[in-house]
């Protein structure tokens, strides 16, 4: 029994050692799964992660300008899906705009926001990136990814919501393909809008509704660009109350801040951030409420 226990050992060691490196490197089997199909457990996606976030080298090809369409209209693309292809001549160099609805929200395993756009019975995916990661911190695009972001925080909030109840929205944003991997919301033809660089209510009717509970923060820097120290200051109609925090990350991805703001005084916090010895360049800020996010920004240090 003793020697088994001696081989037994050596065994269990090495394979707790593979796993770890393999989750490291980014190998699904070994970062887990969601109902959502195998994803990392690392910031970023792994399958044609630079074409989703604008870093390829097409990039630059893409199309901006929107092109007006519907969901019907893209759902029925013919495409062949792809885990390495480079970015798909005919398929992902567009941008459009459309009109649905969006009925669920989902936080993924790789930090980006899972949207399901529906018009009648017909659904596809859509998804803002997480900006902190660091291909897309170095996206051209980045501030667009943050501003959609805030905008789903604000109006539909900043957990995963399974019954969106929200007006209208416009959906500006890239083509993409992905391979089917049991997506919430998939279209047949596995098209996406990845990313979403653009959210806006359709009518004025939608401009107050949220959905939820979710408090409307009003987040400024000044300056946003700054030598030596910048003012945060936070508010809320709602009232401002829990825990606050701030996290700020270098362009690479790496938390190189994370502090506590002040109790809140009434409906709004004032916090001056100083640089305390960071390099000059450019960092993203990530705002807490009681572990959420409720807000993301960049700034500028000289």
């Amino acid at each position: 029994m003793k020697n088994k226990k001696l081989f037994i050992l050596p065994f269990l060691i090495t394979l707790l050692f593979n796993n770890i490196v393999s989750a490291q490197n980014g190998n699904p089997s070994a970062a887990g799964s969601s109902e959502d199909g195998v994803k990392s457990v690392l910031c970023g996606g792994v399958e044609r992660w630079a074409v989703k976030v604008l870093v390829d080298a097409a990039a630059a090809q893409v199309n901006y300008t929107p092109l007006p369409t519907t969901i019907d209209s893209l759902i029925n693309i013919p495409t062949t899906p792809s885990t390495s292809a480079p970015r798909m001549a005919g398929k992902e160099f567009q941008s459009y705009v459309f009109t649905c609805n969006i009925t669920v929200k989902k936080n993924e395993d790789d930090n980006d926001y899972h949207l399901v756009l529906k018009s009648g019975s017909e659904t596809m995916i859509g998804e803002v990136p997480d900006p902190v990661c660091s291909a897309a911190a170095s996206s051209v695009h980045v501030n667009e990814f943050i501003s959609a972001r805030n905008w789903v925080n604000a109006h539909i909030g900043t957990g995963a919501v399974s019954n969106v109840n929200i007006a209208p929205v416009d959906v500006t944003g890239v083509s993409f393909v992905d391979v089917p991997h049991g997506q919430t919301g998939a279209a047949p033809n596995q098209m996406e809008i990845h990313p979403i660089l653009g959210l806006r209510f359709s009518t004025a009717t939608g401009l107050n509704e949220t959905g939820n509970d979710t408090p409307a923060f009003t987040v400024s820097v000044n300056p946003s660009v700054f030598s030596e120290s910048a003012g945060f200051h936070i508010t809320s109609d709602r009232g401002l109350s829990g825990k606050f925090r701030l996290e700020l990350f270098s362009v690479s991805g790496d938390r190189v801040r994370d502090l506590d703001l002040p109790a809140a005084t009434g409906k709004e916090i004032n916090y001056t951030f100083t640089r305390a010895g960071l390099a000059g360049g450019m960092y993203i800020y990530r705002l807490r409420n009681n572990g959420s996010i409720f807000y993301e920004g960049r700034i500028m240090i000289r």
